[in-house]
């Protein structure tokens, strides 16, 4: 299967659901002249296929965030399973 333009193929590493709304913590290949490697996305649809898009992408209902730093991305893992669950602090 070829990816089309401006996806990549997801290795969700983890993956949990808040309110119905899915959350995943995986890596890729993000070819926009980019060293990010590390993805957070939310949302219905947001994997389709096993595959991502390769920007950033942030909406309340779906989203796409890379980071080249793994540790960045496990917290932003957890912030935004802390948005969808309605904590304020976060």
């Amino acid at each position: 299967m070829k990816n089309p333009c401006g996806t990549t193929k997801a290795n969700v590493f983890e993956n949990t659901e808040v309110n119905g709304i899915p959350v995943y913590f995986g890596s890729g290949v993000n070819p926009v002249n980019s060293p990010a490697q590390f993805f957070v996305a939310w949302g219905k649809g947001v994997l389709s296929g096993g595959l991502i898009h390769t920007f950033n992408l942030e909406s309340s209902e779906q989203g796409s965030l890379w980071f080249i730093d793994e540790d960045e991305a496990m917290s932003a893992y957890a912030r935004i399973q802390g948005l969808l669950a309605g904590d304020k602090s976060v």
